[in-house]
């Protein structure tokens, strides 16, 4: 008998919880002593990748069922108490596809897990093509990257151990309920990335954005058609460390009580002569945002602003506000506006360090 087989099954199991589940499942041929080892599994790792054979002709819609008759297997025999990590990505098409990939959620959330890492890139063919994760009262990290939207219940309490939630979804399929209502609810919440796709979306969008023990947020929003949707963001996190906005299409944010923020990324707007035509269109409003938000951010100790962002506030000749508290600065400029340093050499009273990166500019704008 070989020495790892000699291991007591509890050591047996954590080594197996590092492998693929599919390669941990494998393991029951080698002898009677492994068959069941692999159902007690705190850590279960689904990916189609690696259960679909690349080379394999066949239908990418069968073979997408047989894998998700694989995964409801793999938690049909699981005898974990606590499922301490779920992970599942799944690609290509599959016509029954959500309502099966949201019955396994609601069983790992049933069954007390930690962690929930989901990458759902499925053509599921339904009206309802959500993911939803219910209520969890042991939900401490949830990552999601999905072509189709994503609902959570939100009420106060709701989610109360989460801690890190990494997102990026259709906010057109999410509805209002995700943006609005959720995040604020999230008491314990430390750590926020959110993707949102604005495509299909009209009118103007709110995203509201607090939480007191908020102190990471990364927040990018994209949108194909700038004419027809536009996004208003307030955040309300009074003990944020770090922030980073990215847009190309310079939404309207809010910064409520003016956090001492450690460090600051913009790079909200678009460095291209469509754009610039387009804020000369909408007018004075919709070209003063980097500036309100800049007001938000006065007790920032670092700010990064990107070479967009930069033209933008060129382009418009807007004054910059003083931002007494800081030190250090990162600007990133094209050739044709770097005279805008000056500007911000007036604004920043207290400056120690400056780093000034500039970039060629092939036409002029």
């Amino acid at each position: 008998m070989d020495k790892i087989s000699l291991l007591p099954d509890d050591v047996i199991i954590h080594i197996l919880s590092f492998l693929p589940t599919k390669h941990a499942v494998a393991t029951s041929i080698l002898s009677s002593r492994w068959v069941n080892l692999w159902s007690f599994l705190p850590s279960i790792d689904l990916d189609d990748s690696l259960y679909v054979n690349p080379l394999k002709k066949g239908s990418s819609s069968s073979s997408n069922v047989m894998f998700l008759d694989f995964v409801q297997r793999v938690l049909s025999f699981n005898q974990s108490q606590t499922i301490v990590k779920f992970r599942l990505h799944i690609h290509g098409s599959c016509g029954q596809g959500m309502s099966r990939i949201n019955g396994f959620i609601q069983s790992v959330v049933l069954r007390n897990v930690v962690e929930i890492d989901l990458g759902i890139f499925v053509d599921v063919g339904e009206d309802d093509c959500c993911l939803r994760i219910e209520n969890s009262e042991s939900l401490e990290v949830l990552k999601v990257n999905s072509v189709n939207g994503l609902k959570m219940p939100a009420f106060s309490g709701c989610f109360p151990r989460l801690r890190t939630f990494d997102v990026k979804v259709s906010l057109y399929e999410s509805g209002d309920d995700l943006i609005t209502n959720l995040f604020p609810c999230l008491s314990g919440l430390e750590k926020l990335s959110f993707v949102g796709d604005l495509n299909d979306c009209v009118g103007e969008i709110y995203v509201n954005i607090g939480g007191k023990a908020l102190k990471s947020l990364e927040l990018e929003l994209s949108i194909d058609n700038i004419d027809d949707c536009d996004a208003m963001v307030v955040i309300d996190a009074p003990r944020l460390e770090y922030l980073r906005l990215k847009d190309g299409f310079l939404a309207s944010y809010l910064v409520r009580n003016k956090p001492a923020i450690s460090e600051v990324s913009i790079d909200v707007g678009e460095f291209d002569e469509e754009f610039l035509e387009f804020l000369d269109e909408v007018g004075p409003a919709r070209c003063s945002r980097v500036i309100e938000l800049l007001h938000g951010l006065v007790n920032a100790k670092f700010i990064s602003v990107s070479a967009n962002t930069s033209k933008v506030i060129f382009s418009q000749k807007w004054n910059l506000p003083v931002l007494p508290s800081l030190t250090k600065l990162e600007l990133y400029v094209h050739t044709s506006c770097w005279i805008l340093l000056l500007s911000w050499l007036e604004s920043c009273p207290n400056l120690k360090i400056l780093s000034l990166i500039i970039k060629v500019s092939f036409h002029i704008l």
